[in-house]
């Protein structure tokens, strides 16, 4: 039936496939709907798994810390530090991954009695870490300076550092050279001297550096540290490791999915203070989930190192005073707000130019432009890549210097490709990883750097799942229910590798669409028997799905879209959030 479908998006629709008498197996055991258990199967989980799946547990599946290379080497400089009680540096990146990084090993610390100062860069001082800045922890009285979430690639300013006489810890998580910088320890999963089955392999930086203060804990308490003091409780950051995880767009599976899961629990009781002053300040009075931290909350964050003072997220996730918190919450919403107006401006500037591109056989868009802010070049990057399913390169040149972000499609690694780029000579910097990444270069090599793109991503890798929509399972408008979406959330946390489940939705009219601000439209379902469902597709008024939408009338439609729980003014009811459409058969 769905082969036939003639989408508004352009994207054929495919019924995601499971074994009927699995589906039936694990349904009857887990008290669960056919529709739940056959996204449990075709998601690879079997009776014998699914348990541990839907209720995982720190206790039973927290990889051993020491298990990662340098980790213990780390964890023993470290100690030696606060047990001396000497200050110590931190260098954090700009993003959200790099904000919690920061912000836990800051509080851990400063909980240890520890002075620390630490150091986000502002865009315009590049990615990662920076000479000058290690000068300035050796003149603070700084002997150690941990790297989070940057250092991979640093290789000159760490050398820097060593130089003065700093011993310098790197935890990250971004693709490695071949060679690894010359610092005390260098502890990342994806080392290429880690097995590629390491299960901490897909964490983000702040789940290394969660693991990082198990171990630290573990040797202070074996080394009598904690003798005549109280040991601080580690299950409180998990609510940072969560936000730095969804932020930063990591598969949600295994300790990853462990950590999302019990770091939304700690969230839900609000001790830390930035998180709380942060969704006390945007009114989300419910549970927050997945969605909530990467559309919500992420972007507030995120908007300081695009438009602001870096460290201000970072600053709201490790403040202790609820006061400062809530101005910090106040600050980085009116930034956000500075963010979409600038990207705006920037997006339809990109638009233009992907509309009027020279080669549209192009198996990627690459879209630049003088001044534009560095900030919002990712944002726009994604758009891109979400409207037109390719990989996109979106460059801002200052003068002979580019900057740029990128985000791309399935079967695309652009980890690989920069940082085969840089070994080229192409680009100046770079780092990232399958999904996401940045760069540089000089604007003389622009032509190269296109190039090198057309020579190596080609149209059949590039389109390979691109123009496909996975559809979970097929409903009537009365089999939507709040009693289904409350089973659904089951299968939460939702993100990268265990998507939000997508339901085909037969049969129904559009009884009502209404367009609001920042392309939003707003409708209506009812079905063809009766029921009622309301809907919205966000950011559709200029695609052919929202022209449907705002024109329909008694047609008949196939709606395809996410299910979530709609509990305004105390309703318990469900909003449909629309992601495609086509015309009934």
């Amino acid at each position: 039936m769905l082969d036939d479908i003639q989408s508004f998006q352009g994207l054929k629709w495919r019924l995601t496939s499971a074994d009927d008498e699995q589906v039936r197996a694990l349904a009857q055991k887990f008290n669960l709907p056919e529709v739940v258990a056959h996204i449990l199967v075709s998601r690879g989980q079997t009776v014998e798994t699914a348990d541990a799946f839907l209720n995982p547990t720190l206790k039973n599946n927290l990889p051993n810390p020491l298990s990662l290379k340098d980790m213990e080497k780390a964890a023993n400089r470290m100690a030696d530090s606060v047990i001396r009680h000497e200050p110590i540096g931190i260098m954090g990146d700009y993003d959200v991954d790099g904000a919690t990084s920061t912000a836990l090993l800051k509080m851990l610390l400063e909980d240890l009695g520890i002075t620390v100062h630490t150091f986000i860069p502002e865009r315009e001082d590049g990615y990662g870490p920076n000479a000058k800045k290690m000068k300035e922890f050796w003149d603070l009285g700084c002997r150690l300076v941990a790297t989070l979430d940057c250092g991979m690639t640093a290789f000159e300013p760490i050398k820097a550092g060593k130089d003065l006489g700093l011993d310098i810890i790197v935890l990250d998580h971004h693709d490695p050279e071949k060679t690894l910088p010359d610092a005390y320890a260098v502890v990342n999963p994806k080392r290429l001297d880690e097995s590629p089955d390491h299960p901490c392999r897909y964490m983000a930086a702040v789940g290394v550096v969660f693991l990082f203060a198990v171990a630290l804990n573990t040797v202070l308490r074996n080394r009598g540290f904690y003798s005549d003091k109280a040991e601080p409780n580690l299950i409180r950051y998990l609510d940072l490791v969560a936000f730095g995880t969804v932020c930063d767009v990591m598969k949600l599976q295994g300790v990853n999915r462990l950590f999302v899961k019990a770091g939304l629990n700690q969230m839900r009781k609000c001790e830390n203070k930035g998180l709380a002053a942060l969704s006390a300040h945007l009114q989300l009075d419910e549970p927050l989930t997945t969605y909530h931290l990467g559309y919500v909350l992420g972007p507030r964050v995120n908007a300081c190192g695009r438009v602001g003072h870096s460290d201000m997220g970072m600053r709201l996730l490790s403040c202790r005073d609820s006061i400062k918190a809530a101005a910090l919450a106040q600050q980085l919403d009116d930034l956000n707000l500075t963010r979409r107006d600038i990207e705006a401006t920037v997006f339809l500037d990109a638009m233009e130019q992907v509309e009027s591109r020279s080669d549209p056989s192009d198996p990627f868009l690459l879209v630049k432009g003088e001044d534009w802010h560095q900030g919002v070049v990712g944002i726009v990057a994604g758009r891109l890549k979400d409207r037109y399913n390719l990989p996109v390169f979106a460059l801002s040149i200052e003068g002979d210097e580019v900057k740029g972000s990128s985000r791309s499609v399935q079967g695309v690694d652009l980890g690989t490709l920069i940082m085969n780029a840089l070994a080229k000579g192409i680009l100046t910097r770079g780092g990232g990883h399958p999904m996401a990444a940045g760069f540089s270069l000089k604007k003389e090599k622009l032509d190269d750097f296109y190039t090198y793109l057309k020579e190596n991503i080609s149209p059949e890798i590039a389109n390979t799942g691109a123009s496909s929509l996975d559809i979970d399972g097929i409903l009537d408008i009365g089999g939507v229910t709040p009693e289904l979406v409350d089973k659904l959330d089951l299968l939460a946390p939702f993100g990268e590798a265990n998507p939000e489940p997508r339901f085909m939705i037969q049969n129904v009219r559009i009884s009502y669409a209404k367009l609001l601000k920042n392309g939003h439209i707003s409708c209506s379902l009812t079905g063809r028997g009766g029921g009622y469902l309301s809907a919205i597709a966000f950011r559709s008024a200029d695609t052919e799905l929202g022209n449907q939408l705002l024109k329909a009338q008694d047609t008949l439609f196939n709606v395809v879209g996410v299910l979530r729980h709609d509990n305004w003014r105390g309703q318990n009811k469900v909003q449909v959030q629309i992601q495609d459409m086509a015309k009934a058969l």
